[in-house]
């Protein structure tokens, strides 16, 4: 796979994860308009647990999918590739339909444990998404092992179109009965956008099924074929310790759940402060941090068969040029992204939940702009972990994560006690955990592919085109806020920023005509902007 190929497969992904970012938030602003605090909360602490049983049902196995197909198809075996995908379904269906069991039958006692039994209703709501969604990365794992990116991009898109319009009616219809059941509603919303993206994928896959069937006629017969057994145990153990790693986070998040607001309620805040706080953490100010992570959640699902194709062609130029190219464009988008969120923290805020009692946009601006600083150590950490998995390095980035998140339940657990602090706690814990395994994996990068990495292209200049950008955004928010109101010079500062931040780029040669040639319609786009003298040859 072409390091042009591989760009323009995390640019579609990229194009999709924008979208999807996009319904998300705009489904954010409506729910919490809905559900109110209280009802917020309620829907955050359904999604711990869930997601921690998601990640131990899909996590490593989809992943593990991608990898061996994608080395299968790089020795020209597609039928063995295909094997791989046939027999990852029957195991994520096996595996699936038993933690669904499980996480129903114990609703009633994880609500408990939680520490509000009322969201009894929205756990049970989300569980049949353990069956829906292990089948649906399988089939985004083979798609992406081929290097086919257009199935996992509109299924993300209408499982996010499918949440906006069926979550938000169904909360309208049943949040007048209580909040309990408004977040269960929402909920319910959730699980029916899955089960629609499956559908989606399932048809897609019938649909490319012939070209699937030439492919197979076309590839050789192994004389001693892989065993089913063999490859099954490939499979588990590549994705065992993916799964680890991507368990850390989703248990950090359910240690949250359980050490933020019982650690509230200690230091004198009722329960249902303590989950109000606990709701405009997770459901307001965390989901905006993760918006500009869809980019590098792009490139990493991309850079993953990429670095594999080129480690197991033994194209060691490939994997160093794959790698530092990874390295470089999350550079250049986590920082200017970072910065710009710590700057415009409360005007965001505002902007999207400005039905919130001034009380809370304040504390939610504050959330956010203690978590912007998160942002760049987010990304960074997406990318070096997808690099890292295509170099077989797999557990590296999962012991690095660990400690990153023993930092962080040890951090919560003391801040959150401490009254000036209380929740902005679980929030610096956060930022340090990504900021401790984000050193950590690049120190490991660069051991294992050996790739250079210049410290002017790669930081010097993103940091220098950052802080001009940044000094802009300022500026032109506090010029035209009294003139605009907030809303219009949030958007007229963002807008700016991410223009002034391009232009400064291409003058400075941090950003390429090389670079830009990689991008969809780049070709155009560069012509373009070497005629007015932005580019450089």
């Amino acid at each position: 796979m072409s390091k042009k190929s591989f760009i323009k497969g995390a640019a579609i992904l990229a194009v999709a994860g924008l979208i999807s970012k996009l319904f998300g938030a705009l489904f954010r602003i409506p729910l919490t308009n809905l559900l109110q605090q209280d009802g917020l909360g309620l829907y955050q602490l359904a999604y711990p647990t869930y997601s921690f049983l998601l990640i131990i049902s899909t996590a490593g196995i989809p992943s593990a999918i991608s990898k061996l197909v994608a080395e299968k198809i790089a020795l020209n075996n597609y039928r063995e590739a295909h094997r791989v995908f046939t027999l990852s379904v029957r195991l994520l269906l096996i595996i699936g339909v038993s933690i669904f069991i499980v996480f129903s039958l114990g609703s009633r006692a994880i609500s408990r444990m939680l520490g509000s039994e009322r969201a009894f209703y929205s756990i049970l709501a989300i569980s049949p998404c353990l069956i829906i969604v292990p089948l649906l990365s399988s089939f985004r794992g083979y798609f992406q092992g081929m290097q086919y990116m257009t199935p996992t991009a509109l299924s993300q898109i209408l499982e996010q179109v499918g949440k906006f319009f069926l979550g938000l009616l169904l909360a309208y219809l049943y949040a007048p009965k209580g909040a309990e059941y408004g977040a269960a509603a929402a909920v319910a919303g959730v699980t029916m956008s899955e089960g629609a993206a499956l559908v989606l994928l399932m048809g897609m896959y019938r649909g490319k099924r012939g070209e699937i069937a030439q492919n197979i006629r076309r590839s050789p017969r192994a004389m001693h074929m892989e065993s089913d057994r063999s490859i099954l145990t490939r499979i588990i153990r590549i994705a065992f310790p993916i799964t680890i790693g991507a368990s850390i986070m989703p248990l950090v998040g359910l240690a949250d759940a359980m050490i933020v607001v019982n650690r509230l309620k200690q230091i004198g805040f009722r329960e249902e402060e303590a989950t109000d706080l606990y709701g405009l953490l997770t459901g307001s100010a965390t989901p905006l941090i993760n918006f500009p992570a869809v980019l590098t959640v792009a490139l990493a699902m991309s850079l993953v068969p990429a670095v594999t194709e080129s480690f197991t062609s033994k194209d060691f130029a490939g994997v160093k040029n794959k790698t530092s190219t990874g390295i470089r464009l999350t550079m250049l988008l986590g920082l200017p992204a970072a910065t710009g969120m710590a700057i415009l923290a409360r005007p965001i805020c505002q902007l999207l939940y400005s039905s919130l009692d001034e009380k809370y946009i304040n504390i939610t601006g504050e959330l956010l702009a203690a978590l912007s600083i998160g942002v760049l150590f987010l990304t960074t950490v997406q990318t070096l972990t997808a690099i890292l998995q295509g170099l077989n390095r797999i557990t590296v980035p999962v012991m690095n994560l660990a400690i990153g998140a023993a930092f962080k339940i040890l951090l919560t657990y003391i801040l959150t006690g401490i009254s000036g602090l209380n929740v902005m706690g679980a929030a610096i814990g956060t930022v340090v955990c990504y900021g401790v395994a984000a050193v950590l994996d690049m120190a490991a990068v660069v051991r294992y592919s050996r790739a250079r990495i210049p410290v002017m292209d790669f930081f010097v200049k993103p940091a220098a085109a950052t802080a001009l950008m940044g000094a802009c955004v300022f500026l032109i928010y506090r010029y035209t806020f009294p003139a605009l109101g907030n809303s219009k010079a949030t958007l007229l500062s963002i807008l700016t920023g991410v223009i002034v931040y391009v232009i400064i780029l291409l003058l400075t040669g941090a950003l390429k005509k090389e670079d830009l040639a990689l991008m969809p319609g780049g070709n155009r786009i560069s012509s373009l902007l070497k005629k007015i003298g932005l580019v450089r040859d």
